[in-house]
């Protein structure tokens, strides 16, 4: 039975991946709703455990202007037994989602230097493989497990796929 569950979840989860930016492929300026939903689908997430970053983290914390994008859609765990965490962020410019990206990096850079090594040692592993990625003015970045990463940064890209 587990086997029979497992193969309709990676359908599924596959289904959504092939078609959840059909919409918008091979635009370079995909709808962010299409993007974030192709993401959340792949993200193997709960979203009953997660919540929208408030803007006042995006700024202070990540350093990230809100001049600088016109939509985002930015995920964080809200229970402590996870470092889940993933954003979007539709740049109003190319040179800003570059601003962004450098953000993001430096972002990732501040948090593994805060970790504390006897705090959740089993969930450092998705800070250390943390990324960003960027297509056109869109950035996103994931601070997720390998496979959620992996799902993600495919379901991703394949927004902007032609």
């Amino acid at each position: 039975m587990k086997r029979i569950s497992t193969s309709i979840t990676a359908f599924i989860l596959m289904t959504c991946l092939l078609c959840g930016c059909s919409v918008s492929k091979g635009s370079t300026d995909p709808d962010m709703q299409d993007v974030a939903d192709a993401v959340f689908a792949a993200s193997q997430i709960n979203m009953d455990d997660m919540s929208q970053i408030p803007d006042d983290y995006v700024a202070d914390i990540m350093h990230i202007d809100p001049t600088y994008y016109e939509l985002r859609n930015t995920i964080i765990s809200t229970i402590g037994i996870n470092l889940n965490e993933y954003g979007i962020f539709k740049a109003t410019s190319k040179e800003n989602a570059d601003k962004i990206a450098t953000a993001l990096n430096e972002y990732i850079d501040y948090r593994q230097d805060a970790w504390m090594d006897g705090y959740m040692p089993d969930e450092k592993p998705k800070l250390d493989n943390a990324e960003v990625w960027q297509q056109g003015n869109y950035v996103m970045y994931a601070i997720l497990s390998d496979d959620a990463r992996t799902a993600v940064k495919s379901a991703f890209e394949s927004c902007f796929e032609g």
